[in-house]
């Protein structure tokens, strides 16, 4: 299934794009997209879908718009 994931920060600095399009298997879960993406820093990284953060077992559906954000740090 196909699976569209808006990058943020830290991770599309890295994979130089904002944007890209993930080929997952079925029944994947937040876990498998992290696994996937190129990247080597991923323990930190939010995962957003409709404006809701995901734990690493939830199911990502065909079609989904994927948000990853890496936690935000201020003072």
């Amino acid at each position: 299934m196909k699976v569209r994931v808006k990058l943020f920060g830290a991770p599309s600095l890295a994979l130089e794009k904002r944007e890209l399009t993930l080929e997952l298997t079925e029944n994947a879960t937040t876990e498998d997209l992290l696994r996937s993406l190129p990247i080597k820093e991923k323990d930190y990284l939010y995962v957003v879908r409709e404006g809701v953060r995901l734990n690493s077992k939830s199911r990502i559906n065909e079609g989904d718009e994927i948000l990853i954000v890496p936690p935000i740090a201020g003072g």
